[in-house]
Order: structure tokens, then C-alpha cells, then sequence
């Protein structure tokens, strides 16, 4: 983050055809089901001569043809190369991601569940505002059962926990139970994100 927003005497990649294309990958992590998979998959571009930012969120669902292993999810393409050769999933999600979009990938970064909290609790936490109420009474505690949650229609501050359990939630009602509703959640805290590193004075 510090070398994308603050190191400005350096040219990035990208800024030469005015297209700067990053992955951000997100999975649970050590100690949570499917720890290397990657459920939360966004490609942000962003064009530096008017700062403008596109989201495209890719369904983790997606069947596609995965080096090595034939067909398969392409939330998986992580999880087989960290089984492989630790370390390497990232980049291997980002060569796969990049044919299949047939868009350069200049950067990439993968933040498990732990990682995420701290980055919003870093920044002082952001603002979302809420377009419908919604319960979700599956929401998985850290033991393998459920811990119910629900969030008002609104403007609201949300710490690293609550902006989790926002982009996380899987089963809420009023439409939200949906991958499309869970991407447009996940693109809404992306964006808040941006917004609160834009406005430190540093």
C-alpha cells in the first residue's frame, strides 16, 4: 500500500498504456475451512490520468481450466499451488487470472481474515453506508458453528471485525444471500478503503 499510494517518484507498471491492473485475492487463513482457497477474488484497475478506479469481482464459482489439474473452480487455483510450492499462489492465480481476462496483471496482493481486520484497524476503521438491513443466522464463529449477525440500513463506522463480517456474510436475508450481493459488498469496503488511505495526511 505505502509503495502504491505514497512512492510517487517511481513509475508503475502500467502507467505508460494510462492502465494499472491489480488482483486482490482474500482467503480465511490458518484455522478456517478451505484456508488457501480463495473466495474473495477483484480485479482493480485504475487509469492514473484521471484517477478513476474500475472493481470487476469474479465469481469464485467460475469453472475454468486449471494448468496441471484439468477443470476445476477457480478459487482452487491458489490452494493448488500453496499445496504444491508454498508461496507461489498468488502469482499463480494472477498468470491464470490474466489469460483468462486476457488483461496484464501488474500487481497483486492476498490477505487471509486476519490480515483484513488489521489493515482496517490500521486505518481507524471505514464508512459504509448500508443500502438494506439484512440477518444472516449462519454466520460461522471460530469453533465450526454459527454466530448470527445483522446489520442496519445506514451510514456506519465498521472496525476490521465488523467490515469482515460485511464482505463475509453469505446467508443474509432480503437478497443478500447471493455471490452477486456478497461482490458488491466486498467492492463497497474496497472502496471506503481507498477513500480513508486517500485522506490521511501522510
Amino acid at each position: 500500500l505505502r509503495s502504491l499510494t505514497l512512492a510517487r517518484e517511481k513509475t508503475l507498471q502500467g502507467e505508460d498504456t494510462d492502465r494499472i491492473n491489480i488482483l486482490l485475492l482474500g482467503m480465511g487463513g490458518a484455522g478456517h475451512d478451505g484456508a488457501t482457497l480463495t473466495d474473495t477474488i477483484v480485479l482493480t484497475s485504475i487509469r492514473p490520468s484521471d484517477t478513476q478506479v474500475g472493481l470487476l469481482s469474479i465469481p469464485r464459482d467460475l469453472q475454468i481450466k486449471i494448468p496441471g489439474y484439468g477443470y476445476g473452480r477457480i478459487n482452487t487455483v491458489n490452494a493448488y499451488a500453496e499445496r504444491d510450492a508454498p508461496g507461489t499462489g498468488a502469482a499463480a492465480a494472477a498468470r491464470v487470472i490474466s489469460e483468462l481476462l486476457d488483461q496484464p496483471i501488474n500487481y497483486y496482493g492476498r490477505v487471509d481474515f486476519t490480515a483484513f481486520k488489521e489493515i482496517v484497524d490500521t486505518v481507524g476503521g471505514i464508512e459504509i453506508d448500508v443500502e438494506q438491513s439484512f440477518y444472516d443466522p449462519f454466520y460461522p464463529d471460530e469453533n465450526f458453528g454459527y454466530a448470527p449477525i445483522s446489520f442496519e440500513k445506514g451510514l456506519q463506522n465498521m472496525d476490521g471485525e465488523r467490515s469482515l463480517q460485511f464482505v463475509r456474510s453469505r446467508h443474509g436475508s432480503g437478497g443478500e444471500g447471493n455471490d452477486f450481493a456478497r461482490a458488491r459488498r466486498q467492492q463497497k469496503v474496497l472502496l471506503a478503503l481507498k477513500e480513508r488511505l486517500l485522506s490521511f495526511a501522510v
